[in-house]
């Protein structure tokens, strides 16, 4: 593979996100531009370090030329010798956040019944910015705007449990990977919605293909960002190792907010109320906020519920369980804070 050009530093970014990885690492591939160059840059690292692939593409069966799409990307893995496989969407909705789930949940499924542990995505340095953007108008805070990292956890659950996203390519620009393409001589496949502009995404890639400068400074403040929440990630590594214990309740969590700031402590309340509840988002910022003022002051605290979670303070320590008569996955708990601690551990 001569054409592919500085591929060493391209290779280290797999080493150091896949090299835990259990099993074949995955691959979605959809066949556009940016996750068909992650495949011919995965195969030759497999290759080179004698790893096996699982290219898995999800037809969301929203588009009649959905199934040809994924029939020409197995094409491409079967002469690659990649193992491919298509994952149909059942019960298709033509909403995005619901075909996202659809799509992580299959992914990850197919994944671990192959007995793999680590997905591989093609997001780009051009997908960041859209999210810096977007992100922005929402109304963000500072670390949402650095952006998705470059590894996490599969955002689904409990179907994507044991399951990390790996994002090699986060750094590189969408102009740079065609160019590889380019190079092989290979088509990659359009897809026509991302080129429809009721979908706030297209407008924000229309707006910084527009405007070189702008993309450039939000790509300067987001690498600095990056730079903050790697400190505060490894912060929040230390604290789930050291000072967040499984309690004898069945599902429940203890732990001591003292040694965290309030931002921090905010964050880690999101993160432990996720693990109790195995709900796939924290409850809102501002309501995590007036929790962790409470549970810090030196106040009588006679309890809280929030998002699905019971929290009260013994002698000082916080105690969270799932709330009465939820039918959560409460004995995932153990397992969903193995996973924090784990992901948050490769931080440090």
């Amino acid at each position: 593979m001569r054409q592919l050009e500085g591929l060493a530093p391209r290779l280290a970014a797999f080493d150091r996100l896949c090299h835990d990885a259990r099993g074949p690492v995955g691959i979605a591939i959809s066949g556009g531009s940016d996750s068909l160059a992650l495949l011919f840059i995965a195969h030759e690292w497999a290759r080179s370090r004698g790893r096996k692939l699982a290219a898995l593409t999800f037809d969301h069966r929203l588009r009649t030329a959905a199934a040809g799409e994924a029939a020409r990307v197995a094409t491409i893995c079967r002469d690659l010798h990649v193992p491919h496989q298509t994952l149909r969407w059942d019960d298709p909705v033509n909403r995005q956040s619901s075909a996202r789930r659809a799509r992580h949940a299959a992914l990850a499924l197919a994944l671990k019944a192959q007995g793999g542990t680590h997905l591989l995505t093609g997001h780009t340095a051009n997908d960041q910015a859209e999210t810096f953007l977007i992100r922005a108008r929402q109304g963000s805070g500072w670390y949402g705007l650095a952006g998705m990292q470059a590894l996490s956890m599969s955002p689904v659950w409990p179907e994507g449990e044991g399951v990390r996203i790996a994002r090699p390519v986060l750094s590189e620009n969408r102009e740079d990977l065609r160019s590889l393409l380019h190079a092989r001589g290979q088509v990659w496949i359009e897809d026509p919605s991302n080129e429809n502009l009721a979908y706030e995404r297209v407008r924000m890639r229309r707006l910084l293909a527009g405007s070189p400068e702008t993309a450039a400074r939000v790509r300067r403040c987001m690498a600095e960002l990056a730079g903050l929440r790697a400190i505060e990630d490894r912060r929040l590594g230390r604290w789930l190792c050291d000072h967040v214990v499984i309690s004898e309740d069945e599902g429940g969590i203890e732990t001591d907010l003292g040694a965290l700031s309030m931002d921090t402590a905010v964050r880690g309340l999101g993160l432990l109320i996720q693990a109790v509840t195995g709900r796939e988002t924290p409850p809102r910022r501002e309501n995590l906020v007036s929790l962790a003022a409470r549970l810090m002051a030196d106040t009588v605290f006679a309890g809280a519920t929030l998002g699905g979670a019971k929290l009260v303070r013994k002698q000082g320590r916080v105690h969270l369980m799932p709330e009465a008569g939820r039918d959560g996955p409460e004995t995932l708990t153990a397992r969903r804070i193995d996973g924090l601690r784990s992901l948050y551990a490769a931080s440090a």
